[in-house]
């Protein structure tokens, strides 16, 4: 822990400052701490002897992964009877291999084990991942030549929201009735998500609860509300909350990753999961420390700064250019505006021993050069796809109804009117929307089509002229707007660079006030050819490995990879899963 300093001499005060800096240098030089627990968050033991194979994987909003490859030695278990301590001593040292690889018989010894899972906990610099073991991998026992060793597959703890699912009524048993069918509520990004996701919980959890509470606020929780949850939502105020507000549809068949996933990209937004370990403070003020050993506590946190002013890029010559984004006015595309006048003053940067960033205003910029900390540098610059997007496919509601209806009406007059031989013909309604409907219905205001004026300008005359969503949603609704932007987005032009960085050269990595940025933070880089201009993105994947002996070299990537990635995909797998509740009530 670091003490404050409280004298008042300049010399002692940068001695100390100086002593602060070579202790943090030096805590990033250590390896990171792996711990291994059975199924019911039991300690059994830290992974010291790590192989090559070993790594973690941190990918923002995406489920991540932890490879643990551990050796593994066949000597025999003979339990010492003796009472002579030489000895003793003895049996000890031959004792030791197989005491060095305990972890790797425990996991491969599943009938041994009281529960047939395994959990994972990987600490380093203040950042803190949890996972289970891969449901179809798990763990791997390989025999070779080269040596044996079992292999342990975890999914980070991003993987435990793909298994909690969004039920319409989460308050009423699912096998006897959901009713309405499908979720809708138009509420901020986090406070929605957060309550969506406590709901569910709660409801697997199979407590028993009211609506008499604000699941995001804790003055409202009851007592033991959430003692037996495995997964326990960070509060969030409804009122205090600075998110966009957006549409959160879901069902039971949807996992609540599936359904927050897309939205959260939208809003540029993050997942904070952490797992609360006995010992460690409080989760938040006034929660206390009687929690579970292994709680999953999830946050939606803001580390971009993107509708509020942030940076997108610069100079440095002149600094970086301060943005907030915007809608424009057919609400698909993003503008950023220039803000005038001197950069946002955050005052945690003046605070004596503060570590991190703030998203109003970014300030760890690699610079190219001997000394940067940086090699394997790698820059992506795409234009962007085409200049115009329709998505759509059915008439906007109301418009089949009502054409159906004037066709009828129209029959019907006109077959009371019209007299053949001296006889009326009678209503002919029915008739003429069996043969008309199928030729006009989801014809006439069915699509939107939007032009996207901002990316045709920064491209040029000679730009791609349109591409079309590929889901099929009512025109002129919420469902059709979000179609809209997320193929939008999926076809943005973009800057997307890479490195690995050795950690405190010059800025720490790391996280809960141990580091200067980490996973989803913006972070600036230059190249040595385009001179003075400083590239801006958002970390979205950030992977170290854990092999003992090994240089405590991240390898992080900014910027976004949508632009590389087949739209086809991308569309079936986001839009499909965003607009399928929509069109379920019949609003999409």
């Amino acid at each position: 822990m670091i003490l404050p300093y409280e004298g008042d001499d300049l010399d002692e005060f940068c001695g100390w400052a100086r002593d602060i800096r070579y202790t943090r240098i030096e805590r990033t030089a250590m390896p990171a701490r792996v711990e291994l627990y059975d199924g019911d968050w039991v300690y059994r033991g830290e992974a010291v002897n790590r192989l090559d194979g070993s790594k973690l994987d941190q990918k923002m909003n995406k489920i991540g992964s932890v490879t643990l490859d551990l050796p593994i030695e066949n000597s025999p278990v003979t339990p010492y009877t003796g009472s002579d301590l030489d000895d003793f001593c003895l049996w000890a040292r031959e004792m030791e291999p197989r005491r060095r690889t305990y972890l790797a018989h425990w996991a491969i010894d599943e009938d041994a084990r009281d529960t047939s899972n395994i959990h994972v906990i990987v600490e380093k610099d203040g950042i803190r991942v949890g996972g289970f073991t891969d449901p179809e991998k798990g763990v791997t026992l390989e025999e070779s030549a080269k040596g044996d060793k079992v292999t342990l597959e975890f999914l980070d703890d991003i993987a435990e929201l793909k298994y909690v699912h969004m039920a319409a009524s989460p308050f009423m048993p699912v096998s006897l009735i959901q009713q309405p069918k499908v979720q809708f509520l138009y509420i901020p990004v986090d406070v929605g998500g957060l309550m969506t996701l406590g709901m569910n919980t709660l409801r697997n959890q199979a407590t028993n609860f009211n609506m008499d509470f604000e699941l995001t606020d804790p003055s409202t929780w009851t007592e033991g509300l959430w003692a037996d949850a495995q997964i326990v939502p960070m509060p969030k105020l409804l009122g205090q909350t600075t998110a966009p507000a957006t549409i959160i549809t879901g069902t039971i068949k949807q996992s609540w990753l599936d359904v927050m996933e897309p939205i959260l990209e939208d809003a540029e937004m993050m997942i904070k999961p952490r797992r609360f370990k006995t010992g460690d403070p409080e989760p938040f003020p006034g929660a206390g420390t009687d929690w579970r050993n292994g709680t999953l506590f999830v946050d939606i946190v803001d580390k971009s700064g993107f509708r509020s002013g942030t940076s997108v890029g610069g100079n440095l010559a002149t600094g970086l250019l301060r943005t907030i984004a915007n809608v424009t006015s057919n609400n698909v595309e993003d503008t950023y505006d220039l803000l005038a006048g001197e950069p946002g003053d955050i005052e945690e940067y003046r605070r004596p021993r503060f570590i991190s960033t703030r998203p109003e205003r970014p300030h760890a910029v690699y610079l190219h050069g001997r000394v940067s900390g940086i090699e394997n540098f790698k820059l992506t610059q795409a234009p962007g796809g085409p200049g115009r997007i329709t998505a759509g496919g059915q008439s906007m509601p109301g418009v089949n109804e009502l054409l159906e209806a004037v066709i009828g009406y129209a029959g019907d007059v006109l077959g009371d009117n019209l007299v053949i031989n001296g006889y009326g013909v009678g209503s002919l309604g029915n008739i003429l929307n069996a043969f008309l409907m199928p030729i006009l219905k989801d014809s006439i205001l069915a699509y939107m089509s939007v032009p996207l004026i901002g990316r045709v300008a920064r491209q040029g005359w000679g730009h791609r002229l349109e591409t079309a969503a590929t889901g099929v949603t009512q025109a002129y609704t919420p469902a059709s707007l979000m179609d809209l932007r997320k193929r939008r987005r999926e076809t943005d032009p973009d800057d997307a660079f890479s490195f690995d960085v050795v950690n405190a050269m010059p800025y720490l990595i790391g996280d809960n006030g141990q580091g200067h940025w980490g996973l989803g933070d913006r972070v600036g880089a230059t190249s040595k050819y385009l001179g003075a201009k400083v590239f801006v993105s958002r970390c979205r994947e950030l992977s170290l490995p854990l092999a003992t002996g090994k240089a405590q070299v991240w390898s992080a990537k900014f910027g976004d990879t949508r632009t590389q990635q087949d739209a086809l995909e991308k569309m079936v797998a986001l839009v499909g899963t965003a607009m399928g509740a929509l069109q379920e009530i019949g609003i999409a």
